[in-house]
């Protein structure tokens, strides 16, 4: 069993990011004169991991919740999805009024099966789409994604990415952000953003963000 001293060592270079990440959010707003919505413009050709076709249209149905990441994540994409199914559950019936999408930054090895995979252990609402590099790519785009790949040699890699999630109603404007405090729940970021208080009612705030 890991001892508080070992597992503090291990989280702590996160929520220094996390930290750094938020002051830096709340003086890019404060600096900046935006919209209440934001909207998302952008046409791409990807796949579901059950070969169903998946594209900006998509985004239209409803409203949706996305996370971009990879299946060979140490910690952050499981940790991520865990709080995900966290939220689907507390939200009870109003979860049916989002569509939960996992978006790979890995498609070579994120293949359809693998996706399936390994989505299997988090809430089945949450889907899992891949598809070409240069698709994925107008996506990453679209929504401010970033995506370096690092080589570990040997034929191995591991990505930085942006650990948000992104939260647009089905007018495909975007309306908020989730982000990680530490490993232990989420917080959410309006569009003037704002910090959402108190942190731990993100279901409120979430409903409240897409009208629910």
């Amino acid at each position: 069993m890991i001892n508080r001293h070992i597992l503090f060592k291990r989280i702590l270079p996160s929520i220094l990011i996390t930290t750094v990440a938020l002051i830096y959010i709340g003086s890019n707003f404060a600096n900046k004169k935006i919209s209440s919505s934001q909207s998302i413009k952008v046409n791409f050709n990807l796949e579901d991991m059950n070969g169903n076709k998946f594209n900006q249209n998509n985004l239209k149905e409803k409203s949706s919740i996305l996370f971009f990441g990879f299946t060979h994540c140490p910690d952050i994409c499981p940790v991520s999805l865990q709080l995900l199914t966290n939220l689907i559950e507390n939200l009870g019936s109003d979860a049916d009024k989002i569509n939960y999408y996992f978006i790979t930054i890995d498609p070579l090895r994120d293949t359809k099966k693998v996706l399936k995979q390994y989505l299997n252990s988090f809430d089945q609402k949450i889907l899992g789409i891949t598809g070409k590099h240069d698709e994925l790519k107008k996506i990453y785009n679209a929504f401010d994604i970033h995506v370096k790949k690092n080589d570990l040699g040997k034929g191995n890699h591991t990505i930085d990415h942006t650990m948000s999630f992104k939260i647009i109603n089905n007018n495909t404007q975007k309306v908020g952000t989730m982000m990680h405090e530490g490993f232990s729940k989420l917080i959410v970021i309006d569009n003037f953003g704002k910090i959402q208080i108190p942190k731990n009612d993100v279901v409120n705030h979430v409903r409240k963000l897409l009208q629910l």
